[in-house]
C-alpha cells in the first residue's frame, strides 16, 4: 500500500480554516488554534506553519486527561483558556458534560465539524465556556467543504477548495429551495479525486444575497436521511453507520449493533471485557450530542455470535485502554496459576489510570525458582503479550532482583499481587549502600543519555510527548533514588512527586510540567521550541542533583 500525503489540499484546508476563524476574532497576530479529540489512538503534537506566520497549531488528545481527578482534569483543560478550539460535537458534548456549566475555560472561538449536531448542543457550549460557537461543513475525503455564517447561520461554500451541489434522486441538480443529498467535488485533494461525492448529508441552496454581504453560494444543512441512520431521534436526526464506526475506531470498541427503545438507546458491543468508564462517558455524549440531550445511552456487552458448530474464535489482542488493574490481574492469574511461579505482581502506572502515558507499559513480574532462561517462559512471555497489548512480562530468580536494587524496591512498594508473596519469594528490601552504589552508575548513565539527546542536530524533528516522557523517567528514577536513600519508602509517581520538594529538588514545578506533558495532560509545544528542549534540560538537572548527593 502506498500512501500518499498531499501538501497543498492540506495547506488550503488550514488556510479555509484560519480564514474563517478570524472573520470571528479579528485579523491581529497571534493565534492559537487547537483540536481537541477523544480519539484512543490519536497523537498529540504541536506545530506551526511556515506558510501563516504567527498562527500556532496544536492537536491534543484528551483520553488520558480524562482520567484525571475532576479538579484536576479542570485545571489541565483551562489551558485552552484564549484559544481557538477547534472540536467534533460529540467531544464537546463529553466536555460540557464533564465540566458543566461555567467552566471558567473561557476560549475565544469553538468550532465544531465532522459531524451533525443539535441547536440544544451549540446552546450548552456557549453557557458552559462562555464564548461564541461557530461550525464548518467538513468531509474526511474533501476537507473543508462550506463555513457557517455568523449573520444568517447559512453555510457559504468554499469555492476554491469545493464544486458543491445539491442533487436528487436522479442525480438531477435542484434549484434553490429544493431538499436533495449534497454532492461535493473536491479540487485540491489530488492524493485521492472524487467526482461527485455523496455521503448521505442532506441540504438546500438558499436564494438570494446573504447578511454578511459575501458573495457565493449558500447551503441549508439538514439533518442526515432518516433512512441511512441506524436510529434516530425525535429531531430527527441519527446515528449513521459512519458515524458509529468513528466512534468504534476511536474508543477501541466493537461494536455489534444499536437499538433504541422509547427514551433509551442500546449500544451493545462485544469485545472480550466491558467497557471502561472513559468508553461508556464517550459513547453516551456522542450519541446524545447526535440524537439529543434528554436521551438515556446504555452500554451492553454481548456474547461474539458465531455459526453453529464452528470453534471457538480467538479473541484476539485485548487492547488496554485503561483496564483496571483488577481485572488485568485477574487475567494474569489465570495464565500463571499452573506454571510453577512463586509469586508475581503488577506494577508500574497501570495501576493508576492518571499516571498512564501512551508509552507505557504494563509491568507483570514474574518469580520462580528455576532458570527464567529456558524456553518455556520464553514462550510464556510472548503468548501473554500476543493477548494483551503493551505488557510486558519479567520472569526472574529472586537472585536477580538481588542485583537490581531499585527495580526490588518497586516491587515491594507498588505491587499489585497476582498471586503468592514476594516476601515468600524470599525477596527482601535491598539495603542503602546497595541502592547507592546502583545510583551511582545510573547517574553516569543518565548524565550521557540526556546529553546526547539533548545536543542532537535534528532536535527540530523530536516529538516533544516523547522527549518530555523521556525526562520523566529519568527525573523519576533520580527521585526514588534519593528518597529511598532518606529512608522514605515510596516509588509510584505520585507519592513520589508529591514527597520530592522536601529534599530540596530543583526546579519541582517544571518536573511537575514535564510529567504532564508526557502523560498528555497538559497539550504539547512545538519541536525543537524552548519549552521542548526543555523538559531534558529539567531532566539532566534533576539527575546532577542527585549525583551531587551520592
Amino acid at each position: 500500500m502506498e500512501i500518499v500525503v498531499d501538501d497543498a489540499a492540506q495547506h488550503a484546508e488550514l488556510s479555509a480554516l484560519v480564514r474563517h476563524v478570524r472573520r470571528h476574532v479579528g485579523k491581529q497576530a497571534g493565534l492559537a488554534i487547537a483540536h481537541l479529540t477523544l480519539h484512543l489512538a490519536s497523537t498529540s503534537r504541536a506545530s506551526v506553519s511556515p506558510d501563516l506566520p504567527g498562527v500556532g497549531l496544536v492537536k491534543w488528545n484528551l483520553s488520558r486527561a480524562w482520567q484525571l481527578p475532576d479538579d484536576e482534569f479542570r485545571s489541565a483543560v483551562r489551558d485552552m483558556h484564549g484559544k481557538v478550539i477547534t472540536v467534533m460535537p460529540s467531544v464537546m458534548a463529553a466536555l460540557c458534560d464533564r465540566l458543566g456549566p461555567s467552566s471558567g475555560v473561557g476560549p475565544r472561538l469553538v468550532v465544531l465539524s465532522g459531524e451533525q449536531f443539535t441547536p440544544s448542543l451549540r446552546e450548552r457550549i456557549q453557557v458552559t465556556f462562555d464564548c461564541p460557537v461557530t461550525a464548518l461543513y467538513t468531509l474526511a475525503e474533501a476537507g473543508i467543504v462550506a463555513h457557517e455564517c455568523g449573520e444568517s447561520g447559512t453555510y457559504h461554500v468554499e469555492e476554491t477548495d469545493a464544486f458543491v451541489e445539491v442533487v436528487g434522486d436522479r442525480g438531477d441538480p435542484l434549484p434553490p429551495g429544493g431538499v436533495g443529498d449534497i454532492a461535493v467535488t473536491p479540487l485540491v485533494n489530488r492524493a485521492m479525486p472524487l467526482l461527485r461525492y455523496v455521503n448521505g448529508d442532506k441540504g438546500a441552496w438558499v436564494d438570494g444575497p446573504c447578511g454578511c454581504r459575501r458573495p457565493g453560494p449558500r447551503l441549508r444543512l439538514l439533518a442526515a436521511r432518516t433512512q441511512h441512520a441506524l436510529v434516530a431521534g425525535p429531531n430527527g436526526r441519527g446515528v449513521r453507520k459512519i458515524d458509529l464506526a468513528k466512534l468504534c475506531r476511536q474508543l477501541d470498541l466493537s461494536v455489534s449493533r444499536i437499538v433504541q427503545n422509547s427514551d433509551e438507546v442500546v449500544v451493545e458491543h462485544h469485545d472480550s471485557h466491558p467497557a471502561t468508564d472513559f468508553q461508556r462517558t464517550a459513547i453516551a455524549a456522542a450519541v446524545r450530542s447526535l440524537m439529543g440531550a434528554d436521551l438515556t445511552v446504555r452500554m451492553l456487552r454481548t456474547a461474539r455470535e458465531r455459526a453453529a458448530g464452528a470453534p471457538a474464535a480467538d479473541p484476539g489482542q485485548v487492547l488496554p485502554a485503561f483496564l483496571p488493574s483488577a481485572d488485568i490481574a485477574a487475567w494474569a492469574h489465570d495464565v500463571l496459576r499452573r506454571q510453577g511461579v512463586l509469586a508475581a505482581v503488577l506494577t508500574g502506572s497501570a495501576l493508576d489510570p492518571a499516571a498512564v502515558s501512551r508509552f507505557s507499559d504494563i509491568d507483570v513480574t514474574v518469580v520462580i525458582d528455576d532458570d527464567p532462561c529456558q524456553e518455556r517462559w520464553y514462550a510464556l512471555a510472548a503468548a501473554m503479550n500476543q493477548h494483551l497489548a503493551t505488557l510486558r512480562v519479567n520472569v526472574t530468580e529472586v537472585a536477580g532482583l538481588v542485583r537490581a536494587p531499585l527495580v526490588t524496591c518497586r516491587l515491594l512498594t507498588e505491587r499489585h499481587p497476582v498471586m503468592g508473596t514476594l516476601e515468600e519469594a524470599g525477596v527482601t528490601w535491598p539495603s542503602v549502600q546497595d541502592l547507592t552504589a546502583e545510583a551511582r552508575f545510573w547517574t553516569q548513565n543518565a548524565e550521557s543519555v540526556l546529553w546526547t539527546r539533548l545536543t542532537a542536530a535534528d532536535r527540530q524533528r523530536t516529538d516533544p510527548v516523547r522527549d518530555a516522557w523521556l525526562a520523566s523517567r529519568f527525573c523519576l528514577d533520580a527521585l526514588r533514588y534519593r528518597l529511598l536513600r532518606e529512608g522514605v519508602r515510596v516509588t509510584a509517581a505520585r507519592h513520589v512527586l508529591q514527597r520530592a520538594p522536601e529534599f530540596g529538588v530543583p526546579d519541582a514545578t517544571d518536573i511537575r510540567h514535564v510529567f504532564a506533558v508526557s502523560r498528555e495532560h497538559r497539550p504539547p509545544p512545538t519541536p525543537g521550541s524552548p519549552e521542548a528542549d526543555g523538559f531534558l534540560r529539567v531532566a539532566l538537572a534533576c539527575v546532577r542533583w542527585l549525583g551531587r548527593s551520592l
